[in-house]
């Protein structure tokens, strides 16, 4: 009797593309798994049930995890941007200084732009000049975002602790302080003028309806958060 051969079946498991994973191979300091920002972990569910690692579910009903913690490795079910930072953020909160990229090419490239523009060395995708030039912005606006904390916590601080010189010469004197602020935290002259023109703007409204300067509260984009005496 003939015998016909069939081609060997062949290891799924072997022939499937590797996971979508950020691994520590640089210096750490943690690689326990479920050691993860505290914003982080009020965000997720978190289950070490249904396979390798600790589960981390976006929602209480969904059978998926969004990514699973191995320890040294964060394996992602889902390649978002969202969960590719939230990967980046546990990489950095324990103290990964160099991680190496697996998986899918859009995946690797997302994680290499995110990991890079916070300070980590990556491995494991090959930029192009057009990652470099997108890397370069990205960098830029979070410098931005920096800068515009910076400056709210600033405004923040000087509202707490009012100098009465500013409080006898007016709404003039404090919005010269406001700019002062603005120039020594913003670089980009721009996103000055845009802000400073905002505030201006809403102080003049404000007393125009016969609002007193010390009844404003503004926040860093010049915009009315409270205005004491009028029920907001």
């Amino acid at each position: 009797m003939r015998r016909f051969s069939f081609p060997e079946t062949q290891n799924m498991a072997a022939d499937a593309p590797p996971p979508n994973s950020v691994k520590a191979t640089g210096q750490r300091r943690s690689t326990v798994a479920g050691d993860v920002p505290e914003d982080l972990r009020r965000r997720y569910y978190l289950d070490g049930r249904g396979g390798l690692g600790l589960g981390f579910y976006a929602d209480a009903t969904i059978p998926t995890p969004a990514f699973r913690d191995r320890g040294d490795r964060l394996v992602a079910t889902r390649s978002d941007p969202h969960t590719i930072r939230h990967l980046t953020a546990i990489a950095r909160h324990r103290g990964w200084t160099r991680i190496t990229l697996s998986g899918d090419p859009a995946f690797r490239r997302e994680a290499w732009l995110t990991a890079r523009a916070e300070g980590l060395e990556v491995r494991g995708y090959r930029a192009t000049v057009r990652d470099g030039q997108e890397l370069e912005r990205r960098i830029e606006a979070q410098r931005r975002r920096e800068a515009w904390s910076n400056l709210g916590r600033d405004l923040a601080q000087a509202r707490a602790q009012p100098d009465p010189t500013l409080h006898r010469a007016g709404p003039k004197a404090r919005l010269e302080v406001a700019e002062a602020l603005v120039k020594s935290r913003i670089a980009d002259p721009a996103a000055q003028a845009r802000l400073l023109a905002a505030a201006r703007a809403r102080v003049a409204g404000w007393l125009e309806r016969g609002g007193r300067f010390d009844d404003l509260d503004l926040d860093r984009r010049g915009t009315v958060r409270r205005e004491r005496g009028r029920g907001r």
